[in-house]
């Protein structure tokens, strides 16, 4: 199978193949799309998401309603949304909190989620509601969609053999490695493991979930020991894989 035929045949069938309804659609009723992989680096480093956001807009005064997907994985669009420029920012974190770091270029990425579709928070169903319109709340589906996903996933790894995974959020660790939360967080380490898949053994990197890393508190202590421990203890190890 070529890339771009496991691109439209994940575009077109995977909604139906993990369960999702086929009403499943935004406020102005165009669907959300499936964001199949679009920057597909062969031999690289594949980076795994949970699930992808959306483009917001303010409608009637109310603030951050889902109105339609995004456009890739972890992009960068900056759009209109009615009133201002809004920019998505999953891509520029994925560079500044992951790749720059660790010494990585997108260029050489294979950029992906596990979940292909924009997920609806009970906040999301609540907005809907005041303006009019029902909604179904999937956040809650995660992880039934996840384990639905996994072959999706193990087909594209498949395609782009690459060197080295690296899994963001203790949620796709948990799926993909088919262990507790609690054992997903202890991964979370900078340390390589290998993951054993149907085409081969591979070399992962854990690491937390962008949000996390975004809210440093007194009570959040992932984003010092992200910088002063996790990343120091990858980029020795990410190097010597990616030169081989």
């Amino acid at each position: 199978m070529t890339i771009q035929e496991y691109q439209t045949r994940c575009y077109r069938e995977y909604k139906q193949a993990v369960g999702l309804p086929e009403d499943y659609r935004f406020i102005y009723g165009n669907p959300v799309n499936v964001l199949v992989p679009i920057e597909t680096k062969v031999g690289g480093v594949m980076v795994v998401g949970a699930y992808p956001s959306a483009k917001f807009a303010t409608i009637q005064g109310i603030t951050d309603v889902p109105v339609a997907s995004n456009d890739a994985p972890f992009s960068s669009e900056i759009y209109f949304d009615g009133s201002r420029v809004r920019r998505i920012p999953s891509g520029e974190e994925l560079e500044e909190n992951y790749l720059r770091p660790l010494g990585i270029s997108r260029a050489q990425c294979w950029i992906t989620n596990l979940v292909k579709v924009f997920l609806f928070k009970p906040g999301h169903v609540n907005r809907y509601h005041r303006l009019g319109v029902r909604a179904i709340e999937t956040r809650s589906w995660y992880r039934e969609l996840a384990q639905k996903s996994l072959p999706w996933l193990w087909e594209e790894i498949s395609l782009a053999q690459p060197k080295l995974i690296i899994f963001l959020s203790v949620d796709v660790v948990a799926t993909v490695f088919g262990v507790s939360r609690n054992q997903a967080t202890e991964y979370l380490d900078g340390q390589i493991r290998l993951l054993p898949g149907t085409t081969g053994t591979y070399q992962a990197l854990c690491l937390p979930h962008p949000g996390i890393l975004m809210k440093p508190s007194v009570r959040n202590p992932w984003p010092e020991r992200f910088r002063e421990e996790i990343i120091p203890r990858a980029i020795g190890e990410i190097q010597k894989i990616l030169c081989r």
